[in-house]
């Protein structure tokens, strides 16, 4: 097996494969022993891709050096698809099928969600698998910045798809801003430096006396609680909120909306999304923005920043940050798709009672239900703010010292 496998490296040196005597005489002669002592299919089939490698490079470079930004890369993204995973047979077809393209355009920008299996199509015959495993391999390629996880992906599975020019990606005349997770985390709304953020303590110090530091930062939730810790009036916090978020938008978007959430006690993360969008798309132009989830294996495009906010994850804004480092991105919209279950259609004639049935666990060995247990009386749980000007709202509770508690009777 080792022998074999150094062959195929000695295979695609082609300072090996170009010389000629009797050194490529014994080679091609080791080659045809071992060959004959194995069955080994997936070795067989490396073998045959090497020899033939020549050719599949040729065929892929010429499909991706077109009016993109693929043109510059060719070599790269020619290499890793020779190396995915896969028969001869997959890689051949793949460069046949390619001028249709993988991407269905339509469904992509549809404004649904669509899962990977529906984006990624072809004709009859096209080796989808194999496709599947060419976008799982460029989903983390960005070729040092140039471009975001998934985009080039995207750009290599369709002819349709152009990374070039202003956006993310173009497809006609529709510019695309993509935000994607590979892991956990999705993009932020903008680069660093798109929201002013250096003076944020500053203005938050006009009306705030603080006499201890934010180690663990402020989050844009935390504001709110923050100024009633501390007895702001409503006046005062109205005031507040309005000069630090026109400041940090620049004056140039709405920010009544946070403003309002955070003075009443709202959610001021949708509004302030909204806001982070407008002066983003006010920069960058883009008509849209494409959220990928990678792990869930679905997209979905939005043009409405709302819509989107009911649908992606902790927006994980801080005005101020724990490392200082972080704070001109870590004050932007964090956006990452949430995974949408698949709904399961019960059979025909089936009740709701019977569905309820369907999706309950079995129970094996049932047994009789335990009778209620009397819960011994808990004082309510306090709700703790963090940040500075805490301290005002902290109040101790006392136990009580009940025989429930105590079980026995309280000393006296």
């Amino acid at each position: 097996m080792r022998d074999l496998l150094n062959l195929i490296k000695m295979l695609e040196n082609s300072q090996i494969v170009e010389a000629a005597g009797p050194e490529t005489s014994s080679l091609k002669s080791q080659i045809i022993s071992q060959v004959k002592k194995t069955d080994d299919s997936e070795l067989l089939q490396k073998i045959y891709t090497a020899l033939n490698k020549g050719n599949l490079t040729d065929r892929i470079g010429l499909v991706l050096d077109r009016d993109t930004d693929t043109k510059g890369y060719v070599d790269q993204l020619t290499n890793l698809i020779i190396d995915v995973p896969g028969t001869y047979q997959e890689k051949e077809a793949f460069v046949t099928q390619y001028p249709t393209g993988y991407i269905d355009i339509n469904r992509m920008l549809s404004g649904e969600y669509v899962t990977f299996d529906q984006l990624i199509t072809g004709g009859p015959g096209a080796p989808l698998a194999f496709v599947h495993r060419v976008f799982d391999a460029l989903k983390q390629v960005t070729f040092g910045g140039a471009k975001g996880p998934g985009e080039f992906g995207l750009a290599v599975l369709s002819p349709h798809i152009k990374i070039t020019g202003k956006g993310d990606l173009n497809i006609g005349n529709e510019l695309i801003e993509v935000k994607a997770n590979a892991g956990q985390s999705g993009g932020r709304v903008g680069t660093p430096g798109l929201l002013k953020s250096d003076n944020v303590m500053t203005i938050i110090n006009k009306y705030i006396d603080f006499d201890v530091g934010l180690a663990d930062g402020l989050n844009l939730k935390q504001l709110g609680p923050l100024m009633d810790g501390v007895g702001l009036s409503q006046g005062q916090k109205t005031k507040l909120a309005h000069e630090l978020f026109t400041y940090i938008f620049d004056g140039k978007v709405d920010v009544s909306g946070i403003v309002h959430a955070v003075v009443n006690g709202g959610d001021p993360n949708p509004s302030y999304l909204k806001a982070n969008y407008e002066l983003y798309q006010m920069d960058s132009g883009f008509d849209g923005m494409m959220l990928m989830n990678f792990p869930a294996q679905a997209l979905k495009y939005f043009k409405d920043p709302l819509q989107m906010a009911n649908e992606i994850y902790a927006f994980s804004v801080y005005l101020v940050s724990a490392n200082a480092g972080f704070q001109s991105r870590q004050i932007l919209s964090q956006v990452t798709l949430k995974p949408v279950k698949e709904k399961t259609t019960p059979p025909p004639g089936a009740t709701k009672k019977d569905a309820k049935l369907a999706k309950a666990p079995p129970t094996a060995n049932p047994v009789a239900p335990k009778q209620p247990v009397q819960q011994p009386a808990v004082a309510p749980e306090q709700t703790r703010l963090s940040g500075p000007g805490a301290k005002v709202s902290r109040k101790p509770v006392e136990p009580q010292m009940t025989t429930e508690v105590l079980g026995r009777e309280k000393k006296r």
